[in-house]
């Protein structure tokens, strides 16, 4: 099945401008399936209607405050930076009728500071919903626990290694962020992100790991370093760039 259905990336690249002066370039991609049957159409359906909100967006709200901070630098004769806006993705993984991919977001404002966000979505292609996380561990009792410390025992590894720099205290900020809400499935298992500044410095963006799915893997040191909704990816980007 998966030989015949193709994940097509749609790309659209504008900049915005003011009296002639570029104020705003955003770079948008988003998923289009082929051969995938209904389900398909509803998941491409889905993506079209994330990518209009994402465009709005940024050619209604985001460019007009742009467009202030251009009149106010120039009144005040300093320069001026063009923001810049980015959503991209990509398919992690596309196998026994489950469609996995990842997403990007990014967008820098006149701070010259990114603001970052990364999420998983994860489809039942047949049935063209999303799939849930827990789908992967039917029967196993305490499957959520597992995978919590597993992301812990991880973290802290890569802490201490100074690979990552989380905060002290990181654990519990991550644990209020819900980060297996936005999972998404790979060959090495299921890959999850923090959400920027929740548990690190915003330097950091959004930390990533892999859980393996096997219960002995998981519970062991990792060798390697969705329930997703509309809502829930609107939030996101709402939350970190507003």
């Amino acid at each position: 099945m998966e030989e015949e259905i193709r994940v097509v990336w749609e790309e659209e690249r504008r900049t915005l401008t003011l009296t002639g002066e570029p104020v705003l370039t955003y770079v948008l991609s988003w998923p289009r399936l082929e051969g995938a049957g209904l389900g398909g159409r509803w998941i491409s359906g889905y993506y079209a209607r994330l990518a209009r909100r994402w465009r709005l967006r940024w050619q209604r709200e985001v460019y007009w405050r742009a467009c202030l901070e251009l009149a106010a630098s120039r009144e005040a004769a300093r320069p001026f930076t063009p923001w810049t806006g980015e959503l991209t993705g990509e398919t992690a993984l596309l196998r026994s009728g489950v469609l996995s991919l990842r997403f990007f977001g990014a967008e820098v404002r006149g701070d010259g500071r990114p603001a970052r966000v990364r999420w998983g979505d994860v489809w039942s292609l047949r049935e063209g919903t999303p799939k849930p996380l827990r789908s992967l561990f039917a029967g196993e009792k305490g499957w959520r626990s597992r995978l919590w410390r597993a992301l812990v025992r991880q973290g802290e590894e890569r802490r201490q290694a100074g690979d990552c720099f989380l905060d002290g205290d990181w654990s519990q900020k991550a644990k209020k962020a819900r980060p297996l809400r936005g999972w998404c499935l790979t060959e090495e298992g299921v890959e999850v992100a923090l959400p920027q500044c929740a548990a690190s410095p915003a330097a950091e963006g959004c930390p990533v790991f892999t859980l393996p799915l096997e219960g002995e893997k998981a519970d062991a040191p990792p060798g390697k370093g969705m329930k997703n909704r509309r809502a829930f990816s609107v939030r996101i980007f709402k939350n970190k760039f507003e």
